[in-house]
C-alpha cells in the first residue's frame, strides 16, 4: 500500500491538496499541529484517513512519528511537506520559523530517507518552497531564508536520489491562505489555495522537478535572479519604496 503523508494539511494549500488526492482515492496521513482542524477536514473528505497530529518544532515527536509511519505495512511513502509558519514580526519569532520550516523536515528525513530509498523508485518527496527562494526581498527575512533553504535541499536531494526517489519542489507565488492573510502589502497575481492545489496535484504525477506558478510571477522572479545584482537590487528597492 502506498501512503501520502501530507505535513501541514489542516489549512491552506495542504488542506486543498488533501481534498484533491482524496478524490483520486489516495491513502492519506494528515498531519499538522491542529488536531481539531484535521478531524474536521477528515470528516469532509470522501474517504476516511489517518490523523497524526505533529508539532514540527518538537524534535522527539518528529522522530517518533516518522519511525511509527515507516514501521507500518506500506510499500512506499510520498512525503508532501507543505508546512510553514510566518509572522510579520519574524525578527523576534525567528527560532520557531526555522524550527518549523526547516528543522522539522530534516528531523523527519533523518528517519525516513533510507526507507524512501529502499522502495524501488515508488516513493516521492515533495517540498513546498516559494518563488521568494530565487531572490532575497525586503521584510520577513527568516521566512524567506527558510524557503531558500528548502529549495536548496530539494535540489540537492533531487540530484542525489535521481532514479531512486522522485524528489520535487513546489515554488508558488502568492496564494490566498491564512498565512498570506497576515500580509499588509500588495500581493500581485494572488491565486486561491484550491487553484494552487490543482496545479500541484497535476505536477505530482509529472516528470518535472519544479512545480512553479503562476507563470508571470515565476518569470519575473527568475529574471530578478539572473540579472546583475546592481540591477535587481535597484528594482527591489523601487518596489519597496512604492509598497512600503
Amino acid at each position: 500500500m502506498k501512503k501520502y503523508w501530507i505535513i501541514g494539511s489542516s489549512s491552506g494549500i495542504g488542506k486543498e491538496l488533501a481534498k484533491k488526492l482524496d478524490a483520486k482515492g489516495c491513502n492519506l496521513i494528515l498531519s499538522s499541529r491542529n488536531e481539531e482542524k484535521l478531524n474536521h477536514l477528515n470528516n469532509e473528505l470522501i474517504n476516511n484517513h489517518e490523523i497524526i497530529p505533529l508539532d514540527l518544532s518538537d524534535k522527539n515527536q518528529c522522530l517518533k512519528i516518522s519511525k511509527d509511519i515507516i514501521d507500518k505495512e506500506i510499500d512506499s511513502l510520498s512525503i508532501v511537506f507543505m508546512s510553514a509558519t510566518y509572522s510579520p514580526d519574524d525578527t523576534t519569532d525567528y527560532e520557531n520559523v526555522i524550527n518549523v520550516n526547516i528543522l522539522g523536515l530534516l528531523h523527519i528525513l533523518s528517519i525516513t530517507k533510507e526507507f524512501l530509498i529502499n522502495t524501488n523508485g515508488l516513493s516521492q518527496l515533495i517540498i513546498c518552497s516559494s518563488l521568494v527562494a530565487y531572490k532575497g526581498l525586503p521584510y520577513s527575512q527568516p521566512y524567506s531564508m527558510t524557503k531558500a533553504a528548502l529549495y536548496n535541499l530539494a535540489s540537492s536531494l533531487h540530484v542525489e536520489l535521481k532514479g531512486i526517489v522522485d524528489v520535487k519542489v513546489i515554488t508558488p507565488g502568492f496564494v490566498k491562505t491564512p498565512l498570506t492573510d497576515k500580509n499588509s502589502f500588495p500581493m500581485p497575481l494572488i491565486i486561491s489555495a484550491d487553484s494552487a492545489a490543482s496545479i500541484i496535484a497535476k505536477g505530482m504525477g509529472s516528470k518535472k522537478f519544479e512545480i512553479s506558478f503562476p507563470l508571470p510571477m515565476y518569470v519575473a522572479m527568475k529574471y530578478l535572479q539572473i540579472l546583475p545584482n546592481f540591477i535587481s537590487n535597484y528594482i527591489c528597492s523601487v518596489i519597496k519604496k512604492n509598497t512600503g
